[in-house]
C-alpha cells in the first residue's frame, strides 16, 4: 500500500490497512522464529562486565536508525523506492513501523508548536513531562487529524478501536521477535540501550531546538554549542541542526546548509514549511 499523507486524508482505512497488514506479518515472523529458535523458557540476561562494550555501538545505533528514518520521510535517500524498505527496517527497530512516524512527522512540519497539531510542541513543559507524553501526543495529534478528515462516527471510531488493537499487537510481537532473535542477554545489553537512545535523544532534539522566546514565539534553532551536541551531530548527520532542517528537510545532513540560507528564524506564527511527502 502507498504510505503517504495523501492516502491518509483519502482513506478513513489507511491505517487499519496498514496496522492489520504489519500484525500479520509480525505474527508469521513470529511462527518462523519460534519453529526456527524454539520456545525457549530461559528469560534471564547473563550479563558479564565486557558486555558494557556494546554500550558506545548501541548508543551510535540508537541515534543513526532513526536518523535515516527521518530521512526516508523525506525521501532523502536514492533511488526513492529504497526509501520505503529502508524505512520499514527502521520502523522494525523503534517498533511502530514507519507509517505513523511519517503522517506525524508531516503533521509537525505543516504545525510547529501548535499544541492542537504539532505532535511534538515542547512549550509550557520540563524535558521529562515531555518526554512522558511524546508517543501518546503523537497518537493523539494523529487520531485528531483523522477525525477532522473522516468525521466521528459509529464507523470511525470502530475503526479507530480495531485499528489501534492491531498497532500494539503488533508492536509487542516486534519486541518479541528481537527478543527471540538476540537472546535476552543481548536483548538487555544492546538493544534495550539502541531503543533508550532513540527515545530520549530524539525527544530531547524536539525539546531542546524549540526555544521559546520571551515575546511568547517559539523560535526553531541549531544546536551545536557543547560536547554533547557536537558528539550527536556527528553520530545523527547533524540531528540537532533543526532549524536547517526546517529550512530545507531534503538534506540528510542539515548541518550542510550553506550559511546564508542557515539565517531563517522561525517563530511559530510565521513558520511556512513545506513537505515533500
Amino acid at each position: 500500500m502507498k504510505i503517504s499523507f495523501a492516502e491518509f486524508r483519502k482513506s478513513p482505512y489507511f491505517f487499519l490497512k496498514y496496522f492489520s497488514m504489519q500484525m500479520i506479518v509480525m505474527i508469521v515472523l513470529s511462527l518462523v522464529v519460534v519453529l526456527t529458535l524454539g520456545l525457549s523458557l530461559d528469560f534471564v540476561p547473563h550479563l558479564k562486565s565486557y558486555h558494557l562494550l556494546m554500550l558506545p555501538f548501541a548508543f551510535c545505533f540508537g541515534i543513526q536508525v532513526p536518523v535515516m528514518l527521518h530521512n526516508v520521510v523525506h525521501h532523502n535517500i536514492k533511488p526513492k523506492w529504497l526509501n520505503e524498505i529502508i524505512g520499514e527496517l527502521c520502523g522494525f527497530f523503534v517498533l511502530f513501523g514507519m507509517a505513523p512516524f511519517r503522517i506525524s512527522h508531516v503533521l509537525h512540519h505543516a504545525y510547529p508548536d501548535d499544541h492542537e497539531k504539532d505532535p511534538h510542541a515542547p512549550q509550557g513543559r520540563n524535558f521529562l513531562h515531555f518526554l512522558s507524553i511524546t508517543q501518546l501526543n503523537s497518537i493523539k495529534t494523529i487520531a485528531n487529524k483523522y477525525y477532522e478528515f473522516h468525521g466521528r462516527s459509529v464507523k470511525t471510531y470502530s475503526i479507530m478501536g480495531v485499528q489501534m488493537a492491531c498497532y500494539y499487537v503488533g508492536l509487542v510481537l516486534r519486541a518479541y521477535i528481537w527478543f527471540k532473535v538476540l537472546g535476552p542477554t543481548l536483548f538487555v545489553a544492546f538493544y534495550i540501550p539502541a531503543y533508550l537512545t532513540n527515545v530520549i535523544v530524539f525527544a530531547h532534539i524536539n525539546f531542546a531546538t524549540h526555544k521559546t522566546l520571551p515575546s511568547g514565539e517559539v523560535e526553531i534553532v541549531n544546536l551545536n554549542h557543547n560536547f554533547y551536541y557536537k558528539m550527536v551531530n556527528f553520530i545523527g548527520s547533524g540531528a540537532y541542526f533543526h532549524k536547517n532542517h526546517h529550512t530545507n528537510p531534503n538534506l540528510y545532513n542539515p548541518s550542510l546548509l550553506k550559511v546564508e540560507q542557515a539565517q531563517y528564524a522561525a517563530p511559530r506564527n510565521r513558520v511556512r514549511v513545506t513537505s515533500s511527502v
